[in-house]
């Protein structure tokens, strides 16, 4: 499967969202601008091909540029404080798509986690699979990448955390999922942890707590990280048979009942959600569309550097 049709199956959003209006999009370049974030060709591509050109969601100003200046400093708590003001200042759509673009261009661990379990939180079914995709893409690259640890011990650890309590949200939906979407979520995150290795640097699981870790030179962790991509398939087939040891069949479509004569007013029945994406196999509520920005306006404002401050 190409990159492109990959990354088309990554959602982020999930319930109601607070009245807002919509987010402008614009290239790559703009959607990251005022921030310390450098986007690679390969990231822009990435990005480009996912949201089908040059309509990538512009979070606003200041939060986008606080946000990814914590991010690029590995500084998670503050990343959880400035998505707090987000959501309280725009609503949580801005904050998902903020999390969706940059797990994107950067490969995160970190912000995969996060979208875990924020999509989790939202509690809504029909995009709950996309957070087991993710949570099985941090075991991988934790799997992969935990080799540079200089502490031999913090892949492990990192690891525990993956399988704690922290994640009991997306492990409870990765046990009620059925067998075939399970797979099918176990086997895009695998293919996903090798597409966005490229521009992956997160030391995540390397951390024991704010301290920066001791990291191993590329040329001793890359090789050991390349033979452990190749077994991941295996690993995560054992992992998930660990994780949920009864197996769980695809639920039977409901069987038609005779409609009975209504004897009262008539209450409106809920829309039925269709995948957005052909062939996919995944129902996704669908965003409040972007609004295109209006050539030599919003794109070209959105590329100049930022007054705001990002402290």
């Amino acid at each position: 499967m190409r990159t492109t049709l990959v990354l088309l199956l990554l959602c982020c959003l999930a319930g109601p969202a607070p009245a807002q209006a919509p987010l402008e999009v614009g290239s790559p370049e703009s959607a990251f601008a005022g921030g310390p974030i450098h986007l690679s060709r390969h990231a822009a591509g990435m990005l480009r091909g996912h949201y089908q050109g040059d309509k990538v969601p512009l979070v606003p100003q200041p939060f986008r540029g606080r946000l990814d200046t914590a991010l690029a400093g590995f500084d998670w708590p503050r990343v959880e404080a400035m998505k707090k003001q987000l959501v309280a200042a725009q609503g949580i759509v801005p904050a998902l798509l903020w999390e969706q673009s940059r797990f994107i261009a950067t490969g995160s661990i970190g912000v995969a986690e996060m979208h875990a379990l924020d999509i989790a939180a939202t509690g809504a079914s029909a995009v709950s699979e996309t957070a087991v995709m993710l949570w099985f893409y941090a075991v991988a690259v934790t799997l992969t990448d935990g080799h540079k640890c200089a502490e031999e011990a913090a892949k492990e650890a990192h690891l525990d955390h993956l399988r704690g309590p922290a994640f009991e949200p997306v492990i409870q939906i990765l046990r009620t999922i059925s067998d075939d979407r399970l797979a099918a979520m176990r086997d895009l995150a695998v293919r996903l942890e090798t597409v966005l290795a490229v521009d992956r640097t997160d030391d995540l699981m390397c951390r024991g707590g704010n301290a920066k870790p001791e990291i191993k030179p590329d040329a001793v962790w890359r090789p050991d990280a390349a033979l452990a991509r190749g077994m991941l398939p295996r690993h995560l087939v054992a992992l998930a048979s660990v994780m949920r040891p009864r197996p769980v069949a695809h639920p039977e479509p409901p069987r038609p009942v005779a409609a009975k004569p209504a004897s009262g007013p008539r209450t409106a029945q809920p829309a039925t959600v269709e995948p957005i994406f052909p062939g996919s196999g995944i129902s996704l509520p669908a965003f409040p569309p972007p609004v295109p920005a209006e050539p030599g306006t919003s794109d070209k404002a959105a590329t100049q550097p930022q007054q705001q401050t990002t402290h």
